[in-house]
């Protein structure tokens, strides 16, 4: 009868043990596809890639590179290759900052970090066409902010929505395209600025819209929240560049504006430079889950297959009788 007894006892422990193995292995990639959020907080706060220390000095040389172009190129310049190429430093050491972060690679799934990349470029391509506006080329310069803006907006997405929040923007775009009206010399140019305001209204519309009151505010200056820092970064990165383009807009068809070229120039670097570190997460936050998961699991596994001094909870032989496996074994067990 004990020999019995225990030949149950054992099978039972055996069936639980399977069983939680099984459930581990279904829920592994649930642990893998779920996304860095800051339910872990402990997680993100152990990793080293979150940390200033990390990611900061790889931000150096585009500190370096704005400075050497707003100090050395003066103010009133002539367009040329030089100053292009000056201009265009900043934002691509903020490219190579993003393909460091992210991996070298073009077919990397994480979308943000591709979407903030080509806006990246193409802002590259912008500064490179404003060189030459007076020549001709500010149309073109602004097409490409324009789609910089549309892979920003692809970055942020939809979600949430907050049209409210849109609809209390709109009068700050018209105030400006009021003011500046006068300045605009023809019809395309016309349609063409007020697209370009209507665009960058959206990008941001859509990184507001990530902050929805103040505690998420506090959580992203103190730190708390690592993933309402990114979303802040990312706000303020759009605020400056509205901030940028409002100036660089009444200065060029209103009137001119004092140091316009440094208040331009500062918030836009300082723009792209909150979008670019928006892209920094905690890359082993998912892996990190799984592996205290799965610490969690052998832990008990090895506490109940250490002996019979371990009782199965009623939870566990619920589940057993659920799944019917006492019924089948108890006649195989009683006719041994």
């Amino acid at each position: 009868m004990k020999l019995t007894f225990h030949f149950l006892q054992e099978l039972v422990e055996c069936r639980l043990i399977l069983l939680k193995l099984k459930f581990l292995n279904k829920a592994a990639p649930s642990f893998m596809a779920c996304s860095s959020s800051d339910d872990e907080v402990s997680c993100c706060n152990e990793s080293k890639h979150t940390k200033w220390t990390y990611f900061g000095p790889r931000l150096v040389p585009f500190l370096k590179t704005a400075c050497i172009y707003l100090v050395l190129v003066p103010e009133i310049n002539p367009p040329t290759i030089v100053v292009a190429v000056l201009k265009c430093l900043p934002t691509l050491t903020l490219c190579i900052f993003v393909l460091w972060y992210d991996g070298f690679s073009f077919t990397s799934k994480n979308q943000y970090s591709r979407c903030v990349l080509a806006g990246l470029l193409l802002s590259m391509l912008g500064d490179f066409c404003l060189v030459w506006a007076d020549e001709g080329y500010f149309l073109h310069g602004a097409a490409s902010f324009a789609v910089a803006h549309v892979m920003y907006i692809c970055a942020f997405g939809l979600k949430p929505l907050r049209p409210s929040l849109y609809v209390k923007m709109l009068p700050l775009m018209a105030v400006v395209y009021w003011y500046i009206y006068n300045g605009l010399t023809d019809t395309g140019l016309k349609v063409a600025v007020l697209c370009y305001i209507m665009i960058i209204l959206f990008m941001n519309w859509r990184a507001l819209a990530k902050i929805k009151c103040l505690d998420d505010v506090r959580a992203g200056v103190n730190g708390s929240s690592h993933k309402k820092w990114t979303e802040l970064v990312a706000c303020l990165g759009a605020i400056s560049f509205c901030i940028s383009d409002t100036c660089l807009a009444i200065n060029r068809f209103h009137s001119d504006v004092p140091h316009q070229r440094w208040i331009v120039m500062t918030t836009y670097y300082l723009a792209q430079l909150g979008i670019a570190l928006s892209v920094v997460k905690n890359r082993h936050i998912k892996r990190r889950r799984l592996l205290r998961k799965r610490q969690e699991w052998q832990s008990l596994l090895q506490q109940e297959s250490s002996g019979s001094d371990t009782d199965i909870t009623p939870k566990d032989k619920a589940m057993e009788q659920d799944n019917g496996y006492l019924a089948q074994v108890s006649p195989k067990a009683k006719c041994e």
